[in-house]
């Protein structure tokens, strides 16, 4: 076993650099998601009267840079924007947990960086200059709020900054609630905390109200932290000693329980019951969060389970707890890519292999286990998955798969898509 994972931690690496390093790849949060000219028709035929755009639908970049939603066969296409330019990018269109409202960024040739935010209709609701460009959003639980990731300054030296849009009032208010490099966080079910990670170091928490708590000033090599469904819970890694652990911190008892040890980096995302944590232990520098073999902890009744003994980039929890959608670095002769897995709790399904768009490579996939947290790549029924990229007979688009194995479906051309969550 050590030999086989051995074995696939040095064909991923090669794999990593080559998506990473190629032609694909341009430098992360400046990539140009442009990918031909914008004309105000798009390719997708455009609805125009109003429906309900809510439920069950799709979030899309198309092929030109505009921004779409969808139905999951492709049909009742809207467009919410029908600019887009060498000039004009949008980026990051976010659902909110409802799918009521829409978040993205535009960036006007960088004179005018903006924030907007829309009704499911495409009626803007929020158009509002800042000072950088948003890289990306997480929707309050409630969709009251809205946090987001951006540069800053902080004494004028460049960090990141993690700030806070109010929608709840008259007018939207932004306030930056916390600084550093990196920087993850995890919204609270209750919409009423913020969990951070800042500077690979320390593990925090900030209520709405402005007050703070460290939970940890040594933390583990690690990325995002996360709220289980119960809200005193929350998971996160420390270095306790000699040793890195992940941990559940019970905010009610103040107790840290132990959940396992790992040795490189931990990526790692609960099951939306609580119940179950799926976790990678990568060997550090391959520059994803997440580039280990996978594997499912049973917090109930302490079992493991190893899914994958190749180096899994990113995997995805199935609204109902039960699946898990993952991507494996895969080489052939043939080329470079990813392998689409489905893991049902018993049995694993081949989806097939895919190469990801560069958008999905650069904005998305290396950072897998904070978008995890605020992007769904399931439907909500749990019974198909979405992917971006080109399939093994080079077609390129926006596939929806079946999650039994079933023949896929290019349902629309652009570089990426998101499932609302209802």
């Amino acid at each position: 076993m050590t030999t086989r994972v051995r074995v696939g931690w040095l064909w991923g690496v090669l794999i990593l650099s080559v998506l990473l390093f190629s032609g694909c790849a341009t430098p992360l949060y400046t990539d140009s998601i442009f990918q031909g000219v914008a004309t105000v028709t798009p390719a997708q035929p455009v609805l125009v009267q109003a429906e309900n755009f809510t439920n069950n639908r799709l979030l899309f970049i198309g092929a030109d840079g505009n921004l779409y939603s969808a139905d999951p066969d492709g049909g009742r296409v809207l467009a919410l924007t029908a600019d887009a330019s060498l000039t004009r990018l949008y980026s990051q269109p976010t659902w909110s947990p409802t799918g009521e409202r829409i978040a993205w960024t535009r960036i006007d040739g960088g004179s005018s960086d903006r924030l907007v935010v829309s009704r499911a209709d495409g009626t803007v609701e929020i158009d509002t200059e800042l000072p950088f460009p948003p890289f990306y959003y997480s929707w309050s639980s409630n969709g009251e709020r809205l946090a987001y990731l951006s540069n800053w300054m902080v004494q004028e030296s460049p960090t990141l900054a993690l700030r806070l849009v109010d929608l709840t009032g008259a007018e939207a208010s932004t306030d930056t609630v916390a600084t550093g490099q990196p920087l993850y966080f995890s919204w609270s079910p209750a919409s009423d905390f913020l969990l951070t990670h800042t500077d690979n170091r320390e593990v925090s928490i900030f209520s709405l109200a402005g007050r703070s708590t460290t939970l940890s000033r040594r933390s583990g090599n690690f990325g995002a932290p996360q709220w289980l469904a119960d809200p005193t819970l929350l998971a996160y890694a420390v270095v306790d000693g000699a040793e890195q652990q992940m941990v559940i911190g019970n905010l009610r008892s103040g107790q840290v329980e132990k959940l396992t040890y790992f040795n490189g980096a931990l990526g790692f995302s609960l099951s939306p019951d609580g119940h179950k944590v799926a976790y990678t232990d990568s060997e550090s520098g391959q520059g994803m969060n997440s580039f280990g073999p996978l594997l499912v902890l049973d917090l109930r009744s302490a079992q493991f389970r190893q899914l994958s003994s190749q180096p899994v980039i990113a995997f995805f929890w199935s609204p109902d707890s039960t699946s898990i959608f993952y991507m494996t670095a895969e080489l052939r002769s043939g080329g470079i890519g990813l392998r689409l897995s489905v893991w049902n709790g018993e049995k694993t399904t081949d989806l097939g292999r895919y190469q990801p768009s560069a958008t999905f490579i650069n904005q998305y996939l290396r950072f897998a286990d904070q978008y995890s947290q605020s992007a769904s790549y399931w439907s909500p029924d749990s019974r198909h998955v979405l992917f971006t990229g080109h399939n093994e007979s080079g077609v390129s688009g926006i596939w929806v798969i079946p999650a039994d194995g079933g023949p896929a479906e290019r349902v629309a051309r652009g570089v990426y898509a998101a499932w609302s969550k209802r």
